[in-house]
């Protein structure tokens, strides 16, 4: 899809006053809200961001409106805040910070803000001015294909920009310390997740048999271990012939290294990660497969006869069912995970069984745990 995106964000409503901000973290992910805004006499969606933030800021009183980007009903796409600036759409008050959420701030600081414009619910109503309820009717209840069209090329297009893991785009309601059904009844952030990651399965994979080069500068290598405790030893006839930079943090070799070797399984260092790392722009990402004592001895095999890099491709990508990992985030629990990964939060003990090794407590995650997930059964 040809994404065309409108920038509006001059346009907006007190922007002078805070178009220099800038919000205090990284940019971790992606929440997804509807307006719940409806014509009462169509059910269609209505509003778009000059009127979701004239609301927010000229009768809320807020400084910017909630959103980083809009889509209208009809499916146009308008970059309402800069990305830089922390959108008011999932805070929530927690003076104490008994959540740990950066005191109910987390959401905002940490994820962009996009909002379809509609309200995906049936039942809908509202008071007329004799203040009685008047239902409205049951048309639009869900995004057109045109707003779905837009909504998922945009997170897709968002997700390469900021390096996102799929399960980092969520739903409203999906963010910890927030109550409410945003973004509807009717939109289901699971299958959004799905149609994202079909979306990656169909996009053309990296070339799988890159030439290996002849020479390699100091510098230019890393050797990418899982578990300092389990796979240094393992690699140190490797690391004594070849001398490459070695890392134990996979997520920060991104752009850094044109030529990486990673040891270890998938559940450790998953394929997306280095998938990531080739859209990063290295040159050579191959694995070396395998428990410590297989990893050893195929690189001891390579240190012994010169070579520094396989000469065959990498491993494929893990077949359908296979198991991956998952990064816990802050206000992640094995339900909210169990219902990103699987669609169904009633199967969280799946993932606690396969982790008792790290978790004593299905209640007591933290975030940074690499949780092993087994396939959906």
């Amino acid at each position: 899809m040809d994404l065309k995106i409108k920038d509006v964000r001059a346009e907006m409503p007190n922007y002078a006053n805070y178009k220099d901000w800038q919000r205090p973290g990284p940019i971790l992910g992606i929440a997804v809200h509807h307006s719940a805004t409806a014509d009462r006499t169509t059910g269609a969606p209505i509003g778009n961001a000059h009127t979701f933030f004239d609301y927010h800021v000229n009768q809320r009183g807020w400084a910017h409106g909630g959103y980083n980007y809009v889509i209208t009903g009809s499916g146009d796409i308008e970059y309402a805040l800069d990305e830089k600036i922390a959108a008011y759409h999932a805070g929530f008050a927690d003076p104490d910070n008994s959540e740990g959420l950066e005191q109910g701030q987390y959401w905002n600081n940490h994820y962009l803000a996009v909002c379809l414009a509609g309200w995906f619910s049936q039942g809908r109503t509202y008071r007329d001015d004799a203040g009685r309820t008047q239902p409205i009717p049951n048309n639009f209840t869900g995004p057109s294909p045109a707003q779905m069209e837009s909504l998922l090329a945009l997170l897709q297009q968002l997700r390469k920009k900021y390096n996102l893991p799929v399960e980092n785009v969520r739903g409203h309601r999906e963010l910890a310390g927030n109550a409410t059904t945003c973004p509807g009844p009717n939109l289901d952030p699971a299958q959004i997740r799905v149609a994202l990651r079909a979306a990656d399965e169909a996009e053309p994979r990296p070339q799988l048999e890159p030439d290996i080069p002849s020479s390699v500068a100091p510098g230019e290598h890393v050797l990418l271990l899982p578990d300092t405790d389990k796979y240094f030893n393992a690699a140190m006839a490797y690391i004594w012939k070849f001398q490459p930079d070695v890392s134990f943090a996979v997520d920060e070799a991104r752009g850094r290294w044109p030529y990486v070797t990673v040891v270890g399984n998938p559940e450790a260092i998953s394929d997306d990660q280095l998938a990531r790392l080739r859209v990063g722009g290295a040159k050579l990402v191959q694995r070396i497969a395998g428990d410590p004592t297989a990893a050893q001895t195929t690189l001891d095999k390579l240190a012994e006869t010169g070579l520094r890099f396989l000469t065959k491709p990498d491993q494929p990508a893990p077949p359908p069912g296979s198991w991956r990992s998952y990064t816990v985030q802050p206000g992640d629990t094995l339900s909210l995970i169990a219902r990103q990964l699987y669609g169904d939060a009633q199967l969280w003990p799946i993932i606690f069984e396969a982790n008792q090794d790290i978790l004593s407590d299905p209640s007591r995650l933290r975030p940074g745990q690499v949780l092993k997930i087994p396939p959906k059964p």
